[in-house]
């Protein structure tokens, strides 16, 4: 009984170390993703054109005389502070910023005034005078509270701000993300060792495209924009879904596959045991000397007893390890090494 609740609390802690681990990573890829780095450059290269911007209306807009006494005293300027209509015309993509500086969900600002999200995407670029006037004064009223609950800021404080509004939404899309995260950071881990390498001959892009390489570009950064990638020794790289990954020869067949399972939930082990073997037995069915590999975390006690003896299993990585351990990663890149160098 003692032993049953030892497994369970080491389940536990393992589950706990890979979901926040993945946590991390997830928060500063989409903050990248999203445009949150470079809408504050965007921020600073509207700064140096303030001149093309009167505040005469200000009022109208919702600025609070307290708000705007205390932003010119600090010596910040308007614009990265306050919502001004001409630059939401100019720029609707700066309605994400204001937004969250005012530190209005996405929800709150299509109750409170209209959906906004193709704004943000970069999905639709014309907005009306009328409507960058409504979202100025809802984004001015909020932000002049926030500006008066204080009698000092910065700069810094607002970016801030946006960063903290826009983490609370990231949050919120992180539930039921582990998955998918965890094969961003093994797909991440391969292509870094083969641009170490210098093994890439080209990317495969998201269209199924070939990219002529580019050492230019942060592939690592950008991991999601691409399916894969080809290797100067006529292999490829390629991710699917069941499996996750495949290595191919020069004749398509798959030499390796990889399946990641980063699922924390112990009640599901059985069942993604169920869904890996089905994988695995696919391609065993293309290729019956194909070398399979699984990357799992919170592996159970029954989970852990069936694995070793199972045929289809050619290797097992503990995937809370490889993303934890650098040692651990350094075993599981030596087995990568080895697929890639196979003949």
């Amino acid at each position: 009984m003692v032993k049953t609740k030892e497994n369970d609390l080491e389940l536990i802690l393992e589950a706990n170390r890979i979901n926040y681990s993945l946590r991390a990573t997830f928060f500063y890829r989409k903050l990248r993703e999203l445009g949150y780095f470079r809408i504050v450059k965007d921020v600073e290269k509207i700064v140096k054109h303030s001149r093309n911007y009167s505040w005469e209306d200000k009022k109208f807009w919702n600025i609070t005389y307290n708000a705007w006494e205390t932003i010119e005293k600090e010596k910040i300027d308007f614009i990265g502070v306050f919502a001004h209509p001409k630059i939401l015309v100019e720029h609707p993509g700066m309605i994400r910023y204001y937004r969250n500086v005012a530190a209005i969900p996405l929800k709150g600002v299509q109750y409170l005034a209209f959906n906004v999200t193709d704004y943000e995407t970069g999905n639709r670029d014309l907005i009306q005078y009328r409507n960058a006037l409504a979202l100025a004064k809802l984004f001015n009223s909020h932000i002049s509270a926030i500006i008066e609950s204080t009698l000092t800021i910065s700069f810094e404080d607002i970016k801030s701000l946006m960063f903290s509004s826009a983490g609370a939404a990231i949050d919120r899309a992180w539930r039921n993300k582990i998955g998918e995260e965890a094969e961003t950071m093994v797909n991440s881990s391969i292509i870094r060792l083969c641009l170490n390498e210098n093994l890439i001959d080209s990317m495969i892009d998201r269209n199924r495209s070939p990219e002529p390489f580019d050492n230019k570009v942060d592939y690592i950064a950008n991991i999601l924009e691409y399916k894969g990638a080809k290797l100067k020794n006529q292999k490829s790289i390629l991710f699917f879904s069941e499996p996750d990954i495949s290595f191919i020869d020069k004749s398509g067949k798959s030499i390796a596959v990889i399946e990641v399972k980063g699922g924390t939930d112990p009640a599901g082990a059985l069942e993604r045991l169920g869904a890996i073997k089905k994988s695995f037995d696919q391609a065993r069915r293309d290729n019956p000397d194909v070398k399979t590999i699984l990357l799992v975390s919170c592996i159970t006690k029954e989970m852990g007893a069936r694995l070793p003896s199972d045929k289809l299993i050619d290797s097992i990585f503990n995937l809370t390890s490889i993303i934890n351990d650098m040692d651990k990663r350094q075993e599981f890149l030596a087995k990568i090494e080895e697929i890639i160098g196979m003949e």
